[in-house]
C-alpha cells in the first residue's frame, strides 16, 4: 500500500482520559511513495499529520510533520510521533504522505490512514450487578449520543446503545450475561454530563448481574480481574468508578460483611491504579416480597458508612424510583438515575452545582463509628439534616409512612407523628410514645421493601439516604 499506514493508532470510537485538558496519542506507521510518482521523480517524502473537527472539518491541530522518522529508502520508511489533543470532539486524526516531485513547483499528498470519531473526555468504569448491566424490560425515549462511547465486551470501542451489557463475541470473559440485558442509567449519564462540560464520555462496562461482592474480591474474584483486563485494554486513567451493586449480598454472612469487603474493592483498585479514583455508589433500591430485611438495612447501612468515612466514596438514594419488575429500575427510573448521577458526578469532578441526599448530619466520630447527637423538645425528637439546598419536603405525616422504626435498650419507641418546616428548613420532627434512653437506634427506609414514603430535599428531589439501626446520643 502507497502512502500511510499506522500501525500503532488510537480505536475508532475510543475516548481519551483528558488530564489538564488534553491528552497524549501516540501514532506509529510506514510509509511509501507510489510507483508512479517514482517514474516520474520523487526530491522528497515525509509523514504528515493534522487534527480536524468531524463536525464541521475545522482544523484544530493543522499538517505538520511527523517526528523520528527512519527511511529504509529514499521513497519508504517508519515514523513514530506524539500529538497532544485538547479535550472535546469528535476528531478525525488525518495522516498524508507530503511528497516533491523533482519537477518544479510539483507537491503530492497522498493517502494515509485515518483515526475516526476519536473523543478527549472523561472515562467512567460500571462495575457492580444488574442494576448497573441494566436489566429494566420496558421503554422510554434514550437515544444514543455521538459523544457518548462505550467498550463493548468485544473489547471493540464503539457508539454507546442499550443493552450495554450485551455479550456479543464476549465468550469466556467473566462478566457475559446469560440473558438478555435491558436499559442501564448509564446513556443518560453519559449524555447530561457531556451537555454540561463538553467532555464526550466512555464508558467500560464491567458489570454482570446477579454478581456477589465475593466476586468482586482482589484476591480471587473473577469479575474484579476481569475489570481490570478491560482497564489495561482501555489503557489510561479513569475520571471514576459508576458501582450499583449489593442485593446479591442481602444475606447474614455477607450483609454483615459487607462495608469491609467494600472497603477491601476500593483500595486495591486505588493500589493497583496508582491514584485515589472516586466511586460513585447507589444505595440499593427494594426487592417486592424480598426477605431478610435486616440484611437489607445492613448493606444500605454499610453503603452510607462507606460514603461517610472513605475519602472520594460519594453516594446517591433510589428508594422513590420505581421497578419494572420485582427488583430492577425500569427504563424511566434509569433515566432519572443516570440524571442525577451526572449531576453528583459533575459537582464532584467539576465543581459544578451540589447535588448530594439529605442525611443525618454528622457531628463526631467516637470509637470508629459515625455518631450524631440528637435534641429533644418534649415529646419530639429533632433530627437535624445534612444537603439541604432549601427545606425538607414531606408527603405523609402518618406515622406508618414515616419510615423511620426507632428502638432503645427498654425495646421499640413507637412514631406517632412525623413533621418539617420552612423556618428549620434541615431539621425532621418525630413525636414518640416515649422518650428514649441516653442512646437510641434509628434505622430509616431499611427492610427489603421499605413501606415508607421517601423524605426529599425540595430542591434536589433527592430522597434522604437510608441506614439501619444507627445509634445516635441524646443530648
Amino acid at each position: 500500500m502507497h502512502g500511510i499506514e499506522l500501525t500503532k493508532r488510537p480505536a475508532d470510537w475510543e475516548i481519551l482520559q483528558q488530564e489538564n485538558g488534553s491528552a497524549t496519542v501516540t501514532l506509529e506507521g510506514k510509509f511509501q511513495v507510489i510507483k508512479d510518482a517514482i517514474d516520474v521523480g520523487v526530491a522528497s517524502a515525509r509523514p504528515i499529520i493534522r487534527v480536524v473537527r468531524e463536525d464541521d472539518n475545522f482544523t484544530i491541530i493543522p499538517w505538520h510533520e511527523a517526528a523520528k522518522v527512519q527511511y529504509s529508502s529514499a521513497y519508504a520508511g517508519t515514523f513514530e510521533t506524539t500529538v497532544t489533543i485538547p479535550e472535546g470532539g469528535l476528531y478525525r486524526i488525518d495522516t498524508s504522505l507530503e511528497t516533491k516531485s523533482t519537477l518544479p513547483n510539483v507537491t503530492w499528498l497522498y493517502r494515509g490512514d485515518c483515526v475516526l470519531h476519536l473523543g478527549v473526555g472523561d472515562l467512567f468504569i460500571i462495575a457492580g450487578q444488574s442494576n448497573s448491566s441494566g436489566y429494566s424490560r420496558d421503554f422510554c425515549p434514550d437515544p444514543p449520543h455521538l459523544c457518548v462511547h462505550l467498550f463493548r465486551n468485544r473489547n471493540q470501542w464503539d457508539l454507546a446503545t442499550h443493552p450495554m451489557n450485551e455479550s456479543t463475541g464476549a465468550d469466556g470473559k467473566a462478566n457475559a450475561e446469560w440473558g438478555t440485558p435491558g436499559t442501564s442509567p448509564y446513556l443518560s449519564f453519559g449524555k447530561v454530563y457531556y451537555q454540561e462540560t463538553n467532555r464526550p464520555v466512555g464508558l467500560i462496562q464491567t458489570s454482570l448481574g446477579g454478581s456477589p461482592m465475593k466476586r468482586w474480591n482482589p484476591i480471587g474474584g473473577d469479575l474484579y480481574a476481569n475489570m481490570i483486563d478491560q482497564i489495561r485494554l482501555t489503557h489510561g486513567k479513569y475520571a471514576g468508578v459508576l458501582w450499583y451493586q449489593g442485593c446479591s449480598d442481602t444475606d447474614p454472612e455477607s450483609s454483615a460483611n459487607y462495608y469491609e469487603n467494600f472497603k477491601f474493592l476500593v483500595e486495591a483498585l486505588r493500589k493497583e491504579l496508582g491514584y485515589e479514583i472516586p466511586f460513585f455508589t447507589m444505595q440499593l433500591n427494594r426487592q417486592i416480597g424480598g426477605i431478610n430485611d435486616a440484611c437489607w438495612g445492613m448493606v444500605r447501612d454499610a453503603q452510607r458508612r462507606a460514603a461517610l468515612m472513605l475519602p472520594k466514596v460519594y453516594l446517591l438514594t433510589t428508594t422513590n424510583l420505581a421497578l419494572s419488575d420485582g427488583i430492577h429500575n425500569s427504563a424511566m427510573s434509569n433515566l432519572v438515575l443516570g440524571e442525577r448521577l451526572a449531576r453528583q458526578a459533575l459537582y464532584r469532578l467539576c465543581g459544578k452545582d451540589a447535588f448530594e441526599p439529605p442525611y443525618l448530619k454528622q457531628v463526631g466520630v467516637l470509637t470508629g463509628e459515625e455518631k450524631e447527637i440528637e435534641h429533644i423538645d418534649g415529646d419530639w425528637l429533632k433530627l437535624t439534616y445534612g444537603n439541604i439546598k432549601n427545606c425538607l419536603q414531606m408527603y405523609s405525616t402518618l406515622p406508618e409512612k414515616s419510615g423511620f422504626t426507632l428502638s432503645d435498650a427498654q425495646g421499640e419507641i413507637r412514631v406517632l407523628e412525623t413533621k418539617t418546616n420552612r423556618s428549620n428548613y434541615n431539621h425532621l420532627m418525630i413525636k414518640v410514645d416515649r422518650l428514649p434512653d441516653k442512646e437510641v437506634l434509628i434505622s430509616y427506609l431499611w427492610e427489603a421493601d421499605p413501606q415508607g414514603i421517601p423524605i426529599v430535599d425540595e430542591v434536589t428531589f433527592l430522597p434522604a439516604v437510608s441506614l439501619y439501626q444507627a445509634r445516635y446520643l441524646i443530648q
